[in-house]
This record gives structure tokens, C-alpha cells and sequence, in this order.
């Protein structure tokens, strides 16, 4: 599996994903990139799940015939300790998504 963290999250979260599984849009040389060239690109690249805590996102592109699936975070903060203890939640959310769909945790 293929998962994409946003870059508005912190880079620890990919720790919460199998080694290897899990990298973070600028690791994958995407920094900066406006939101609809990113989930283009993803398309291109075939990733399984998108991982962002834009809520707004959703309201602004369009998902429907992505090949991936997303999910939304919906948290105080960014901050990676306001998101651990959503890890088991993101987890599940991440295997159970499927493509062109958004599921929310919080």
C-alpha cells in the first residue's frame, strides 16, 4: 500500500504506517504544489491513500473519480501529539478507505 501524508501534517506520522508504506509530500518531491496538481499527481503516481487534516480540501477539489482514497483528520491541532492518540483510528481509516472516497476520523 501507498500512502501519502499532506505536508501540513508532521513527517512522525508516517511512523504510524508500515516501514516503508507511508511518505509525506515533500518527501516525494511535491513540496508546495497547489492542491489540485498534488492530487493529480497522485493519481499519476498511483498511490492508494491520501492523509490529510485539510478539512477543506474536500469542499474544494474533487474526489470522486480519484484513484485513491482519503482521509480527513479532524483534530485540535497539527501538532503530532494532538494526533497520537488517532493513530489507531487513522489506521483503520487508511485500510478501509476506498478509491474516490473520503472517510473523516476524529
Amino acid at each position: 500500500m501507498k500512502i501519502i501524508i499532506d505536508e501540513c501534517l508532521p513527517k512522525r506520522v508516517t511512523q504510524f504506517f508500515e516501514k516503508g508504506s507511508a511518505f509525506t509530500v515533500p518527501q516525494i518531491g511535491l513540496s508546495g504544489t497547489k492542491d489540485t496538481e498534488l492530487l493529480n499527481e497522485l493519481d499519476r503516481r498511483e498511490i492508494d491513500v491520501f492523509v490529510t487534516i485539510d478539512g477543506n480540501i474536500e469542499y474544494q477539489q474533487q474526489f470522486i473519480n480519484r484513484k485513491f482514497g482519503t482521509v480527513v483528520i479532524i483534530a485540535v491541532s497539527n501538532r503530532f501529539n494532538d494526533l497520537l492518540h488517532l493513530k489507531d483510528k487513522i489506521l483503520k481509516a487508511v485500510n478501509s478507505v476506498s478509491k474516490g472516497e473520503i472517510e473523516h476520523i476524529s
